[in-house]
């Protein structure tokens, strides 16, 4: 099942998308519809559902409102630790530089590389991305998306996708400078729209981990090429490692890692008007085109955005 989100003339809506349709799910959300059993789940959206429209006449915010938690795990995929950096670019030294001081610091941590996004970050999956005024190294980072979808805490590896209610696409955008002037890293992963995810939550009795194609491009350049079959830790090693520290809630977020092939290595930075393209096999892509920051913190209205809040 194919969970969105979508705004009609009445406000944001809950829909099950069907190909290029979406029929409207009225009544329900999409993170009350991921706590229930799949038996259960489709009980409830076959007695909602309402008729459909084509997907090409809605606009589609991001499917999950207001989650409780946006956590993300770094270097999860091996081809990204193993990217190469531009040693002949003074901006990248100091950035591998930075971190490699901060691997020194913590030389056996208990945990992977675990940070928080936080949840004013996101935003639709066709929205526009700002630019910062203060900075221009905006990198790219294609992931997958775990949705949670019931409480759990100190779970074992075998218990945590019992909890897991679907997997959603994110843009794990990211200002470099501001992510690395601190060893905690949340304030680089932060900045308003630098959070897009969608286009929908596809439930996870509906998905295939095993082997996943997570692709990124820019400007119809293909930058990143991978599957889940790569990352260094799976879905239920990650749920349950981040389960034994906090309760896990329904509607919590977990970006799961970036393949190799982001900027930061060429300092090959994003620039206004450059348009990203995530996606991630079996549940869609997002697409979203970076824009200049205004001097009010925003290029165009507000009120025009698909934010995850509203």
């Amino acid at each position: 099942m194919k969970l969105v989100r979508y705004r009609t003339a009445g406000g944001v809506t809950t829909g099950l998308l069907e190909g290029d349709e979406v029929f409207a799910l009225d009544g329900l959300s999409v993170v009350e519809l991921l706590t229930s059993d799949p038996d259960e789940r489709l009980a409830r959206a076959q007695q909602a559902r309402g008729p459909g429209v084509p997907l090409s006449e809605v606009t589609l915010t991001a499917p999950v409102e207001q989650p409780g938690k946006y956590l993300a795990l770094g270097f999860n995929f091996a081809d990204h630790v193993a990217e190469q950096p531009d040693m002949t670019n003074q901006t990248v030294v100091d950035l591998y530089e930075t971190v490699r001081l901060t691997r020194e610091a913590y030389p056996s941590p208990k945990l992977p590389t675990i940070f928080n996004k936080q949840t004013s970050c996101i935003t639709g999956p066709f929205d526009p991305v700002l630019m910062p005024e203060d900075s221009s190294m905006l990198d790219y980072e294609g992931e997958l998306v775990i949705v949670i979808g019931r409480h759990g805490r100190r779970l074992s590896a075998e218990q945590a996708l019992s909890i897991v209610g679907g997997y959603t696409v994110t843009n794990d955008i990211s200002v470099r400078d501001w992510q690395w002037d601190t060893p905690t890293t949340w304030p680089g992963k932060s900045f308003d729209t630098h959070g897009p995810i969608g286009p929908c939550v596809v439930t996870a009795d509906a998905l295939d981990l095993e082997d996943l194609g997570i692709r990124t491009w820019i400007n119809g350049e293909l930058r990143q090429s991978s599957s889940t079959a790569a990352m260094v830790l799976d879905v239920a090693a990650i749920v349950s490692t981040i389960s034994q520290v906090c309760s896990l809630q329904p509607g919590d977020l977990i970006a799961t890692g970036t393949p190799g092939g982001i900027g930061t290595p060429t300092a090959n930075w994003l620039k206004v008007g450059d348009v990203m393209r995530v996606e991630v096999e079996g549940i869609g892509a997002i697409e979203n085109t970076v824009v200049a920051e205004g001097a009010d913190g925003f290029s165009v209205p507000e009120e025009e955005w698909s934010l995850g809040r509203s």
